[in-house]
């Protein structure tokens, strides 16, 4: 390695041989253009990808069937072979690392269960208690590995504000963070901790929303089924950790974020033909309007419903949908996921009219959230 174009900078940090001492490996000298910092994650993914190529081989060693491999094997054949379970590996070095035993020891045996597998015709069920039987409950362990391993299906994806005088991009783990911050005052946005099977009544006016404006009436923090408990879905894994919270909101760090939308558009929305939809929609005419109500959270991994009712001051008239949370990183313009989604409270001109007696009155709204096991 040519040692002029070395970073300084690193390699005085570099502990010195002396003496006779072996000389350092290649990846532990960075060059002028790594930053200190991404050297030394790049140092520990090389060690990392040592050990896990350590514990391949050792396990190969140790258990013959877990690949079918024999030492006639050429090392391309090895490579095929031994790298079904880069992922595992990689997680029990993980888990040794920030000392979570009990998920460590869960882990190890489904390790055993996979190695004791021969041939292609062999399937196993991995229990609490490794028979294979699939009759055990499973440990705490097994839980919070399917847990994590469930968490890594969620999209990091950074999404979009909604809101239509917005539309900042977010982190996943800063939507609650961004609306108590940037929305709280500016826009009106209330936020409300809610418990599966409670109810939440906002009122808003319908004659302030603008035509084709997406507007977030309300933020629900959503924390549970059970109230006072500490079940929050971030804990049981249905959804990411919140970060950044304000200093008041640190509480709300597992719950999961629900935003009430609000959007005046067309009936003309709900055409597939949008070229059309454009040629018959007009602005002035109010008997086209179409007020749409909507709930929308971050990826979560199990489906989370609600209960939307619409209602007057006097209770006399209501409209009431069962629907399903929709997801931030899908499109939230009324235009295009009317088509195809129904997940959505629709209120039409004359409705508007009914619950907020001509204009005259202000629109209650109910929301309820409901967790349905699977």
């Amino acid at each position: 390695m040519n040692m002029t174009k070395c970073c300084k900078d690193c390699d005085r940090l570099q502990p010195r041989s002396s003496g006779s001492a072996p000389v350092r490996p290649e990846f532990q000298q960075p060059t002028m253009y790594d930053h200190f910092q991404n050297f030394q994650r790049f140092k520990l993914q090389k060690q990392e990808e040592q050990a896990i190529e350590k514990r391949k081989e050792e396990l190969l060693k140790m258990n013959t069937n877990f690949t079918n491999w024999n030492p006639s094997c050429n090392k391309d054949m090895f490579d095929e072979f031994s790298t079904q379970d880069v992922a595992l590996f990689r997680q029990q070095i993980r888990l040794a690392q920030n000392g979570e035993r009990s998920m460590l020891e869960s882990l190890s045996a489904v390790t055993e269960a996979a190695a004791s597998s021969t041939g292609d015709t062999a399937t196993a069920t991995v229990t609490g208690t490794g028979t294979g039987t699939g009759a055990g409950t499973g440990t705490p362990g097994d839980k919070s590995l399917k847990k994590k391993d469930s968490l890594l299906t969620i999209s990091r994806t950074p999404v979009v504000c909604p809101i239509g005088a917005c539309g900042r991009t977010i982190g996943v783990t800063s939507v609650l963070s961004h609306y108590l911050r940037d929305h709280s005052e500016d826009f009106g946005v209330q936020c409300q901790e809610i418990y599966g099977g409670k109810r939440s009544v906002l009122v808003f006016d319908a004659t302030t929303l603008e035509f084709r404006d997406n507007v977030c009436l309300g933020v629900l923090a959503y924390g549970g089924v059970k109230e006072k408990c500490s079940d929050p879905p971030a804990l049981r894994g249905i959804c990411i950790h919140n970060a950044f919270l304000p200093k008041p909101h640190e509480h709300l760090d597992a719950h999961l974020p629900i935003l009430i939308m609000a959007c005046r558009t067309s009936w003309s929305a709900l055409l597939e033909d949008k070229e059309l939809e454009t040629k018959i929609t007009k602005l002035e005419n109010v008997n086209q309007h179409l007020l749409v109500l909507w709930l929308v959270s971050v990826q979560s991994t199990k489906p989370i419903h609600c209960t939307l009712t619409a209602y007057d001051k006097t209770m006399t008239s209501s409209r009431s949908i069962i629907a399903q949370v929709r997801q931030l990183n899908e499109s939230q313009n009324p235009s295009e996921f009317l088509v195809n989604d129904v997940n959505s409270l629709r209120l039409n001109c004359g409705e508007i009219n009914m619950l907020s007696h001509n204009g005259n009155e202000c629109i209650h709204l109910e929301v309820m959230i409901n967790e349905y096991d699977q």
